[in-house]
């Protein structure tokens, strides 16, 4: 089942399904350059304590997102 990313728990390895299609044009290309494709591997490795923003480690990096951009990132969990 797919999920949006902000809701994958810490330390929970996930594959990347796909970019909302109500995302803006410039948001969707922005995160597809940062290494959110379709495929690809993403992990949860902290969040801020009041929830946002949230690090998520990509492609052996580790990417800050807003949860306002996160949200148009589809995963499935791939434990």
């Amino acid at each position: 089942m797919d999920t949006p990313l902000p809701d994958l728990p810490v330390g929970v390895p996930a594959t990347i399904v796909g970019i909302t299609g109500d995302a803006p044009e410039h948001v969707a290309m922005r995160l597809r350059h940062l290494g959110f494709r379709t495929g690809n591997t993403v992990q949860v490795v902290r969040v801020a304590p009041l929830g946002d923003p949230t690090v998520y480690r990509i492609l052996g990096y580790d990417m800050c997102l807003r949860r306002r951009e996160a949200d148009h990132i589809q995963v499935a969990v791939t434990r």
